[in-house]
């Protein structure tokens, strides 16, 4: 839990640098830098959390990782997408409202 507070709290600073450089930048620069980090920690999201193999794969995997192990890839996965949460809300207003 205190890992997804510490992403989560990186998002939104990172959120925050974006933001304030579109201001004084241009804009389609900004929208490419939040777009591009944002799609960066969602395809990290996707390739930790293990949704991109197969069901074999998958059960192979469960079987041979130990609870740690499952324990700290979760944690990961959900570090990476609340990060990715306030880049991409930035994102979406930079693209359609700015």
């Amino acid at each position: 839990m205190k890992l997804a507070k510490l992403s989560l709290i990186s998002g939104l600073i990172v959120t925050l640098i974006i933001f304030i450089l579109s201001l004084f930048l241009n804009n389609g620069f900004s929208q490419r830098i939040s777009g591009g980090i944002g799609l960066i920690l969602i395809i990290t999201t996707i390739l930790t959390s293990g949704s991109l193999i197969s069901g074999d794969r998958q059960r192979a995997n469960d079987s041979t990782e130990t609870t740690n192990d499952k324990k700290q890839r979760d944690s990961i996965s959900i570090a990476c997408f609340l990060a990715a949460i306030p880049i991409l809300i930035l994102w979406g207003y930079l693209k359609y409202f700015k």
